[in-house]
């Protein structure tokens, strides 16, 4: 049996490749997956809301998704 993603970046990674061509619904459908991670964890949704524009930000500083542009 192969071994899975060791790192966040590789498990990052592995998701995204699992997300549709089509870059609308890939977001769609990662919105919906976040959201019931944070209903499930019990996060308010202010802390949420923080939490994804920290994720966003630092991933664009890192030089995330550059390729797609």
């Amino acid at each position: 049996m192969a071994d899975g993603p060791k790192s966040d970046s590789e498990r990052l990674a592995a998701m995204c490749l699992l997300l549709p061509d089509d870059p609308r619904r890939g977001v769609d459908i990662a919105t919906v997956a976040c959201a019931a991670a944070v209903l499930t964890a019990g996060v308010d949704d202010e802390t949420a809301l923080l939490g994804l524009q920290v994720a966003l930000t630092e991933m664009r500083e890192g030089g995330f998704g550059q390729e797609r542009h």
